[in-house]
């Protein structure tokens, strides 16, 4: 354990993105940014995180309806294309493929009127990545895939519910 602590390293950052709405949801609410804070450990080539983000998805109409999703998410990624640094440069580049387990609290609002739902969500992304000295910026697209229960009748059924984003981000490694 202490030799994992000693070769791997801490990352902590932010991210911003547009989140765009799917599986029925784009009809009736607009695209939106998307704001995320992030904690990692790499070791090599992987890395562990756990992330925050924010969005609020407001109507296409003019109505003061608003869908607002606070997840947290723990992942991994692996870098599996790594570009190597140039003699005495500290820059590399590489592309990540990510996947991560979520938990969303999710919430309607109409004017005064609302209601809140908690819900697990999957994540499945793809990214490029460059590090340079102590920063990594990073750009990717993340398919977001909440799993809501309904009910059907006597029966519950489930749905899927699709959020596209587009991600970019700074982390500082320690």
């Amino acid at each position: 354990m202490a030799s994992l602590l000693v070769t791997g390293g801490f990352e902590a950052g932010g991210r911003v993105g547009v989140l765009v709405p799917g599986s029925g949801l784009e009809n009736s609410h607009a695209s939106a940014a998307l704001l995320g804070l992030n904690l990692c450990y790499a070791i090599g080539p992987s890395r562990l995180s756990l992330d925050y983000c924010y969005t609020g998805l407001p109507a296409k109409q003019a109505s003061p309806y608003r869908f607002d999703v606070h997840e947290l998410a723990l992942g991994y990624g692996h870098e599996f294309v790594v570009g190597r640094p140039a003699a005495g440069s500290t820059s590399g580049w590489g592309v990540e493929a990510s996947a991560a387990a979520g938990f969303g609290l999710l919430d309607r609002t109409h004017a005064s009127a609302g209601e809140g739902g908690k819900a697990p969500a999957s994540h499945l992304g793809a990214g490029l990545f460059q590090r340079q000295g102590h920063s990594r910026v990073s750009l990717g697209l993340d398919n977001i895939v909440f799993i809501e229960s309904q009910p059907n009748g006597s029966t519950r059924a489930f749905a899927l519910t699709y959020l596209i984003a587009l991600k970019a981000g700074v982390t500082y490694v320690f």
